[in-house]
């Protein structure tokens, strides 16, 4: 199957899960717990059983899948690496708040290591609003159509913190940008990490070492594309992270590009040295 083929399949599996969350008669029994170490809701599961099922048959089965609650695994070969979030923003699900996504990232399998930069296909999905972002042939679409970013990027940061603490950094990043911005926590780092790429926010900072690469990889591979820029709190770029195991992301800096990623990185450096 080409590219467009299975970019086509991955579309028709993304609206059968969002048909199936949707429905209005979802459980959120909890029926275990995951390869992350979270607990598995009954919708996150059948999510995943939906996604799972559907990438085996595209790739008759010679896909390593990487995900939350199923962990890694190959199937055959594994030609392919498939990284699925089939429920980014479960909690939100569960309460009704409109802010959910599901993310399938695709690569060419690398014996010597698979990495966000090697996605040839990404595929990001706002479940409430049937909205469907993608990176397809080195472009950014939206719902087909070509997407663009805001020449200026909107004052908003996006920001997670596990320790009140971490909120540290916040203050930092207002001294080195000059002026405060509005901070914001949704729910969905996968679909918040779009929205930087299109400029509808100018940072987004996670400090809470629980993010993995399944929530961020389809996602970043379309910001980047845009021209947001990510790295991890050590200066890693994010596009080099691997995607073939299930991996946290321990300490998160994006920008709308490399100038704002650079200030995050500066206020970072000062947050960390006046915690000390």
């Amino acid at each position: 199957m080409d590219l467009n083929g299975i970019r086509l399949g991955i579309i028709g599996i993304i609206n059968e899960v969002i048909n199936y969350l949707l429905r209005g008669n979802t459980s959120s029994r909890i029926i275990g717990v995951g390869a992350s170490g979270d607990v598995t809701k009954e919708f996150d599961k059948i999510s995943e059983d939906i996604i799972v099922k559907g990438i085996r048959s595209i790739f008759n089965d010679n896909v390593l899948i990487v995900s939350e609650e199923l962990g890694a695994k190959m199937y055959g070969s594994g030609k392919w690496v498939a990284i699925i979030d089939p429920v980014d923003g479960s909690t939100n699900y569960d309460s009704g708040i409109p802010w959910v996504s599901i993310s399938i990232g695709i690569a060419k399998y690398n014996e010597s290591g698979t990495k966000v930069k090697d996605e040839v296909l990404a595929i990001v999905a706002d479940v409430f609003r049937r909205t469907i972002y993608e990176y397809y042939n080195d472009e950014v679409f939206i719902d087909g159509v070509k997407a663009f970013r805001l020449r200026q990027p909107k004052n908003v940061v996006f920001g997670y913190f596990e320790k009140p603490e971490a909120y540290g950094i916040i203050p930092a990043y207002w001294k080195v940008r000059g002026s405060k911005a509005a901070l914001r926590s949704l729910g969905s780092v996968a679909l918040e990490m779009i929205y930087l790429g299109l400029g509808r926010a100018e940072a987004l900072v996670d400090l809470r070492a629980k993010i993995r690469n399944v929530d961020i990889a389809a996602a970043y591979r379309i910001a980047h594309t845009l021209g947001a820029r990510a790295a991890l709190c050590d200066g890693s770029p994010l596009e080099n992270f691997p995607i073939d195991d299930l991996l946290n992301v321990k300490c998160l800096l994006a920008g709308y590009d490399d100038n704002v990623l650079n200030k995050l990185i500066n206020a970072y450096n000062l947050f960390k040295k006046v915690s000390h």
